[in-house]
C-alpha cells in the first residue's frame, strides 16, 4: 500500500470519481438485479448515483486514493443522522433517477428501502460506497481507503455501519474490525448489515 496515497476529493474530481464508484460496481450483484443483469445499465445506473446522490451530497465525506498518478479508489461515508435521502430529497430525485433507471426503479427502491430498515438509530459513521477501478484491484487500495477513514473516526471515538452484498468483501470488513449485525435477502441478494464499535 506504500504507492498509494489517500486524501479528500476535490470537486475538479467528482465526474472522474463516479465514473470508478460505476465501473466498480457493474457486476455488483444488488446493482445487476435492479439493471435487470444488464452490467452496462448497472454502470450507468451506479455512476448516476454517485454523482447526484452519493459524492455530491452536502453531508457526504469522500476520500479518493490514487495510485501512479491515476484516481484508482473512491471511499463515502455520511454521518448520522444524514445518512439516509430526507424526503424531499428523495422527491426532487424522482425525474433524473426514472430517466436513469427506468423499469429498474421499483426494485432500486425496494433496495433502498431494506436496506434503510437496518440503518442504526443511533449516532455512527456508515460508509459507503468504497469503490477501486477494476484496473487497479489487487493492490490494497480499498484496504488503504478504509483504514484512513477509520484512523479518523478512531480519533473521534465514533461508531461505523456498513452493508455488504459480496461475501469477500464481509471478509475485509471483517479483519477491520466490523462484524455481521444482521442479515436480509433484498431481491433474492444476500445483504451483511455490519457494526464497528468506537475504537
Amino acid at each position: 500500500m506504500s504507492d498509494v496515497t489517500v486524501r479528500r476529493i476535490t470537486p475538479a474530481e467528482l465526474a472522474e470519481a463516479s465514473r470508478i464508484v460505476g465501473l466498480a460496481f457493474a457486476l455488483n450483484p444488488s446493482n445487476l438485479a435492479i439493471a435487470g443483469g444488464n452490467q452496462d445499465k448497472a454502470a450507468r445506473i451506479m455512476e448516476h448515483a454517485a454523482l447526484t446522490l452519493k459524492l455530491g451530497n452536502s453531508a457526504s465525506h469522500v476520500l479518493v486514493a490514487e495510485r501512479e498518478g491515476e484516481l484508482a479508489g473512491v471511499l463515502k461515508a455520511a454521518e448520522w443522522p444524514h445518512c439516509q435521502m430526507t424526503v424531499g430529497e428523495k422527491i426532487k430525485s424522482i425525474p433524473s433517477q426514472v430517466r436513469t433507471m427506468g423499469l429498474g426503479l421499483p426494485r432500486a427502491l425496494k433496495v433502498v428501502g431494506g436496506r434503510a430498515k437496518h440503518e442504526p438509530r443511533k449516532p455512527h459513521w456508515h460508509i459507503g460506497p468504497i469503490a477501486v477501478h477494476p484496473g487497479q484491484q489487487g493492490y490494497g487500495i480499498g484496504s488503504a481507503l478504509l483504514a484512513a477513514f477509520l484512523a479518523d473516526v478512531d480519533r473521534q471515538k465514533v461508531p461505523a455501519f456498513l452493508q455488504a452484498d459480496v461475501d469477500r468483501n464481509v471478509v475485509l470488513y471483517e479483519r477491520f474490525g466490523f462484524r455481521v449485525v444482521s442479515q436480509e435477502a433484498i431481491l433474492g441478494i444476500n445483504t451483511s448489515f455490519m457494526w464497528r464499535d468506537a475504537q
